[in-house]
């Protein structure tokens, strides 16, 4: 809590739920009036199974991003060339240029007590415009991790 923003206690219990139940494709936070992290998006538990489909589920979650910094996080699934399962938990910075500045400092300062809720994230991202939410290149990423 370096920055002075809490983080609601609910979201470990939606961390954990996401990450065993997969009781969600992906999860946005925002900041709430400049104390504390809350949910502000739950996307629907979707079961993917290819690139195609992981990648349609993440347009869907990009559609809810504006411009204003926001925490995701993202359920990457889907089986690649050899047949195998990818299956990680990625964290994404979401803190686009347009965005106000004392805003996305604000995120900036408290994205590690965020973080330290979420034991055993796979991958984290950033990205400062639309162009950086290539679902291709985080599912690249996501492959060479795996």
């Amino acid at each position: 809590m370096a920055s002075g923003i809490e983080v609601n206690p609910e979201i470990t219990e939606l961390y954990n739920d996401m990450k065993l139940r997969k009781t969600h494709k992906y999860l946005i936070f925002y900041i709430k009036d400049k104390k504390s992290i809350e949910l502000e998006v739950e996307g629907a538990a979707i079961k993917t199974s290819t690139k195609e489909e992981c990648g349609e589920q993440f347009a869907n979650l990009c559609a809810h991003l504006k411009d204003e910094a926001r925490y995701v996080l993202y359920d990457f699934r889907f089986a690649i060339a050899n047949g195998r399962v990818v299956n990680k938990l990625a964290f994404i910075f979401w803190s686009p240029d347009e965005g106000r500045i004392g805003s996305k400092m604000i995120y900036a300062s408290s994205k590690d007590s965020l973080k330290q809720m979420f034991t055993g994230i796979g991958v984290e991202f950033q990205a400062n415009d639309r162009s950086d939410l290539s679902y291709e290149d985080f599912a690249a990423e996501i492959e060479k991790k795996s």
